[in-house]
C-alpha cells in the first residue's frame, strides 16, 4: 500500500513536469487583454445577475436594479469586444512593459491621493469648495496651463456641476462650510 502511494506521488510530479514542459501549466498569456477581458466579463455577469434581485422596473418607472443592469450589460459587452479584438493584430501589440513605459507613476499616486483627500473633505468642507480645490490640483497635474486658466476652468466646471446636480436634478450636495451662505 505504501509503495503504491509513493508511485502515485512520483507519477503526479512527473505529470506536472510534463505539462510544464509542454506549456500547459505556468504558461504566460501572450496578450494580457485576453485574461483581463475574461475577468471583466465575469464581473459584468455578476453585476447583471445581482441587479436582477433588486428589480428592473420599467423605462418610465425604473427600479433599483435598472442602472446596474445596464451597467453590467455594457461591461459584459465591452469585455467581449476586447476579448475578440485581442486575437487580431498580435504583432502590433506591445507587451506589458511597453504598456507601462513612459508612465509617470508619481502623478498617478498624486491623483489617487487627491481623490482620497477629496472624499474625506467632501462632507465637512462641502461640494463647492472641495470640488473647486480638487479640480484646481488636478488641472495642475497637466502643468501646461497658467494659474489663471486653472482657476477659471475649475470655477466653470464646479459651477456647471452645481447647476446640473443641485439646481436642475435637485440632488442634495453637501454644503459644508458654505451652509449658511447657500
Amino acid at each position: 500500500m505504501e509503495g503504491s502511494s509513493k508511485n502515485w506521488g512520483l507519477g503526479f510530479i512527473r505529470k506536472i513536469r510534463w505539462l510544464r514542459y509542454r506549456g500547459g501549466i505556468g504558461r504566460r498569456m501572450r496578450n494580457p487583454d485576453q485574461s483581463s477581458s475574461l475577468v471583466w466579463f465575469v464581473i459584468g455577469i455578476g453585476v447583471v445577475l445581482g441587479s436582477l434581485k433588486y428589480g428592473f422596473g420599467t423605462f418610465h418607472e425604473p427600479g433599483p436594479g435598472f442602472i446596474t443592469f445596464f451597467a453590467g450589460t455594457i461591461l459584459t459587452f465591452l469585455s467581449l469586444v476586447l476579448f475578440f479584438s485581442s486575437f487580431r493584430d498580435r504583432e502590433s501589440r506591445g507587451g506589458l512593459r511597453e504598456l507601462w513605459a513612459g508612465l509617470e507613476i508619481g502623478k498617478v499616486f498624486y491623483v489617487i491621493l487627491l481623490l482620497v483627500i477629496y472624499t474625506l473633505l467632501l462632507r465637512p468642507v462641502g461640494f463647492l469648495v472641495s470640488t473647486f480645490l480638487l479640480l484646481s490640483f488636478l488641472f495642475r497635474v497637466k502643468a501646461a496651463y497658467r494659474p489663471s486658466t486653472i482657476l477659471i476652468m475649475s470655477f466653470l466646471v464646479t459651477a456647471g456641476c452645481y447647476i446640473v446636480f443641485e439646481l436642475w436634478l435637485k440632488a442634495q450636495l453637501p454644503k459644508g462650510i458654505l451652509e449658511r451662505i447657500i
